[in-house]
């Protein structure tokens, strides 16, 4: 009921304004399903990405900020600083990594606080410096690839395999929501992985289920995940 109320409020953000905010897949595709195809354009920060924006005649204003931080800095500690600040996810798009470095998307009104606000991550100091949006056209997101071994696709199998812990460690992550599977916190461990399908593991990663390379003989698989950058 309450998803239900948040993308009519999306939608109706999106006739009254002429645009939405960052959308993440999993609203997309619930908006897809209430409008006509010739009801709205999508703006995509780059080829692939993650987050995207609705619009109906004028390409929505962002911006685009370069983090600068002497130490390496990992995506998940960038998320959860910029959550800390108490900032809604549909205010900021992808967190991007570019040739060494990490790019952040954001609405107008807000680039300037997270400029003032945004300023250390996991004890590192940083900066934030705005970038010209057209750099973005060269984004490619980068990933760690990776095979393993897996009895079957469930998704806690697949899971338990990539972190090397037992299936009742894993299982106790589903029950803290340490889990999100197409951004959806709301998932079973038996939960069968499709291909493309992306999920995340709190303080590991985010992850993208690519490819199933071949079957073993013991009826196992051996598949293909790409971990972001």
């Amino acid at each position: 009921m309450k998803n239900n109320y948040n993308i009519e409020k999306i939608i109706d953000a999106l006739y009254k304004k002429g645009s939405t905010n960052f959308l993440n897949q999993k609203d997309l595709n619930l908006i897809k399903g209430k409008l006509n195809k010739n009801e709205y354009k999508i703006y995509n920060l780059y080829k692939d990405s993650n987050k995207v924006i609705l619009y109906k005649k004028n390409i929505p204003s962002i911006k685009l900020l370069k983090i600068v931080s002497k130490a390496e800095l990992k995506h998940q500690d960038i998320l959860g600083t910029i959550f800390s600040l108490g900032v809604k996810e549909d205010t900021f798009g992808d967190i991007i990594k570019y040739q060494g470095s990490f790019y952040i998307f954001t609405l107008p009104h807000l680039a300037e606080y997270f400029i003032y606000n945004l300023n250390e991550i996991k004890g590192n100091y940083i900066t934030l410096t705005e970038i010209e949006l057209k750099i973005s056209e060269n984004f490619i997101q980068e990933y760690i690839e990776k095979e393993y071994i897996v009895s079957s696709l469930r998704l806690d199998n697949i899971i338990s395999t990539i972190i090397g812990e037992s299936r009742s460690v894993t299982l106790e992550r589903f029950k803290n929501k340490e889990i999100i599977l197409n951004y959806n916190s709301e998932i079973k461990p038996n939960k069968i992985l499709k291909l493309n399908d992306i999920f995340s593991i709190r303080k590991i990663g985010k992850f993208k289920f690519k490819e199933i390379k071949k079957t073993t003989k013991k009826g196992g698989f051996v598949i293909k995940i790409l971990k972001y950058k």
